[in-house]
């Protein structure tokens, strides 16, 4: 009778990564990535870029890791690099890309546009104006248009859209530009 250290019978038992092809893992990797990546895309608001093309080349190179996945007999450091790469570029960058999507100047323009959509919508109005974009930035304590200073005398993007949204009506900065498109789609950018 053999031991469970014999090499014969340790040559004849499959290990436990020889379970599972190297294709179906570079497949099920790479429905991963996919996922992840509309996920993601998905999951930031609408009326916000959602960076297309930056979620595209990251995708692709998630896809490009994933590929390498596929060689049966790739090198270790070869199969390391693939992984981390797909870690990266298949889930760090695409999560983290929709958290940073809304810094708080981008989350006050939102909730200013939130705000004067219901002032026209409750005005029966049909589109959404300047002055109620102005309302309902001061109402939430910030101001419409550049700061006005000695070097700036005029007040830019307060009278025509996009407008300039500032979440403090004493500061010049951040800020965040509002327009609405089809009189009530608010689409919020940074500027």
């Amino acid at each position: 009778m053999s031991s469970p250290d014999d090499p014969e019978l340790s040559a004849l038992t499959p290990r436990a990564g020889a379970l599972v092809s190297p294709k179906l893992r570079a497949g099920l990797a790479a429905v991963a990535c996919v996922v992840v990546a509309l996920g993601a895309a998905l999951a930031v608001d609408s009326r916000l870029d959602r960076h297309w093309v930056v979620r595209g080349l990251t995708l692709v190179l998630a896809l490009g890791c994933a590929a390498l996945l596929t060689a049966e007999n790739g090198r270790r450091p070869r199969r390391i690099i693939a992984v981390v790469g797909m870690l990266m570029f298949g889930f760090v960058f695409p999560v983290t890309s929709t958290t940073w999507s809304t810094p708080p100047e981008i989350d006050f323009a939102l909730w200013v546009a939130d705000d004067a959509e219901a002032a026209a919508v409750k005005n029966a109005q049909s589109v959404v104006t300047v002055e109620d974009v102005k309302r309902a930035a001061e109402a939430r304590g910030g101001a419409i248009g550049s700061l006005v200073t000695e070097k700036s005398p005029e007040a830019r993007g307060a009278t025509a859209y996009p407008l300039i949204v500032r979440a403090d009506k004493t500061k010049g900065r951040p800020w965040a530009c509002l327009s609405f498109e089809a009189g009530l789609t608010a689409k919020v950018r940074a500027c």
